[in-house]
């Protein structure tokens, strides 16, 4: 009897992310899905139990690179310009300007189960928690008492922009146009804070 082929299930993930990246979760077919992953369709089923639970290991993987492009040890404003720096890089670095797996899945979802759909605000929500940290920094260090949720609202909408639009062809200047005019307000925010 054949033992089934092992592989490296970081391997498959990664080419997984790839395809969906490319072809968003309902154009990916489970050929595609294969043929990319070099595996049986059975193995592949058996790793991951479908198609949807494949796109799950996929988001969780991408999730996790951008987490460690985001990592650093600036705080504050500071770190707010990392995060949205980070962003603009990220977006004009990639050739075939892809987006954000997770925003280029969100018109997808409402057919997609309640796990999924969970896992995709998840990763929303974690970008906006870091936003928030970030703010709650700049506000302890400017000693300011300032609403915050605007500006994480703010900060983080400038982030989907530079995604979306950073898609759709824009440059690099216009997308660093968005960075820079989002973290400026949010400094002119704090600043007013303290008069």
């Amino acid at each position: 009897m054949a033992r089934p082929r092992s592989f490296d299930r970081g391997d498959v993930e990664e080419t997984l992310l790839d395809v969906f990246w490319a072809r968003g979760y309902a154009r990916a077919s489970m050929e595609e899905l294969t043929a990319a992953a070099g595996i049986l369709r059975g193995s592949l089923y058996a790793a991951y139990a479908g198609k949807e639970a494949m796109f799950r290991a996929a988001a969780t993987r991408y999730v996790e690179q951008l987490q460690a492009a985001l990592a650093t040890n600036k705080t504050g404003l500071d770190g707010v310009q990392h995060v949205l720096d980070t962003v603009v890089r990220l977006t004009v670095r990639d050739p075939q300007r892809r987006g954000c797996l997770i925003l280029n899945a969100i018109p997808e979802a409402a057919a997609m189960s309640a796990e999924t759909r969970e896992q995709l605000d998840a990763a929303l929500q974690s970008m906006r928690a870091l936003l928030r940290a970030r703010l709650r920094e700049a506000q302890r260090d400017a000693r300011t008492m300032v609403d915050l949720e605007p500006l994480v609202a703010l900060l983080f909408a400038a982030s989907v922009a530079i995604r979306v639009l950073g898609r759709a062809g824009h440059d690099r200047r216009f997308l660093q146009q968005i960075a820079t005019g989002a973290i400026e307000a949010a400094r002119s925010c704090l600043a007013r804070g303290k008069e």
